[in-house]
């Protein structure tokens, strides 16, 4: 009889603890303004949405394609000298988190901050957060709340990465791992947000996620260039934002089945995003006697401005 008990005991444990997929997917934490959850509340360049977005169809859709360029010196690649993990993260890191052909900004994120209707979400929806020698990978990258992010972690170390919304300072997802070649499917980013991933092991360790709750974005590519499409007619205000940089608004007029050029200028701005849980500072914009529109300064992200 005592070994019946103890038999059906261990099997009990083991029922318990299959239940619960604490390392299979990344659980988002409650309450998150408990002491050692989440920080401050800080500027986002990414505003609450009015209204839930709508797929309709979209007969004749207009184009906006342009480049994003830096008017200024830009920033130097960041040295950074690991505290932690030496055997695997070096004596040093040198960061390069911004890459520019001549002026043109690679990596910046545009979108469209008003569209409230169009066309539907692309079929596959996967994108890759790596960490690797101690550093996140990619730096920056834009995703619609409908995708899923694998967080993955190619090193020998142990990795904790937070996944942070910038607005409300909660923690929007946790994905811990135990090894190398471990992957964290994140697919609970169900509200368009600025996210910073921090690394709890880690501290100089950070990325930026802009996702949105619809499809009307793209990223530059090596050279600056971007191209959203599918766009119904109307006029719509663009941002682009590069977190090293910082950002800019422009407002676009898409007429049915044209294409619509605009030239993104960024500025030197006093306080630019950099490492750490710093506000990301906006940037005013310049003409671009190329643009068939020119970039308009804003000072204030719509978060402020609502």
């Amino acid at each position: 009889m005592l070994r019946r008990f103890f038999g059906f005991s261990i099997l009990l444990a083991a029922t318990v603890s299959c239940s619960r997929d604490d390392t299979a997917s990344a659980h988002p934490r409650k309450n998150a303004s408990a002491d050692g959850d989440g920080v401050a509340p800080r500027p986002s360049v990414v505003a609450p949405v009015s209204q839930p977005y709508k797929v309709v169809a979209v007969s004749a859709g207009g184009t906006i394609t342009g480049t994003v360029d830096f008017d200024g010196t830009p920033p130097a690649p960041e040295i950074i000298r690991p505290t932690s993990d030496v055997n695997v993260c070096g004596n040093s890191i040198a960061a390069n988190n911004l890459t520019m052909s001549g002026t043109k900004v690679a990596g910046a994120i545009v979108w469209l901050t008003d569209i409230r209707t169009g066309k539907g979400f692309p079929m596959e929806r996967r994108l890759d957060l790596t960490n690797d020698g101690c550093i996140l990978d990619p730096f920056v990258q834009v995703m619609s709340t409908s995708s899923t992010l694998n967080v993955s972690n190619d090193d020998r170390a142990l990795h904790t990465n937070r996944l942070i919304n910038v607005g409300t300072g909660e923690i929007a997802a946790v994905a811990p791992f135990n090894d190398d070649g471990e992957v964290v499917p994140i697919d609970r980013l169900k509200e368009p947000m600025e996210v910073e991933v921090v690394c709890e092991q880690h501290p100089w360790t950070h990325a930026w996620i802009v996702v949105l709750d619809h499809p009307y974005f793209a990223q530059t590519s090596k050279t600056g260039t971007f191209t959203i499409d599918a766009i119904p007619a109307g006029k719509y205000r663009v941002r682009a934002w590069h977190p090293s940089l910082g950002f800019v608004d422009d407002s676009v007029t898409v007429n049915a089945g044209q294409q619509t050029t605009v030239a993104f200028h960024i500025r030197p701005s006093a306080a630019t995003a950099g490492p750490g849980p710093a506000v990301v500072a906006p940037a005013a914009s310049s003409t671009a006697p190329a643009a068939s529109s020119t970039p308009a300064a804003s000072s204030t992200p719509d978060t402020l401005k609502k």
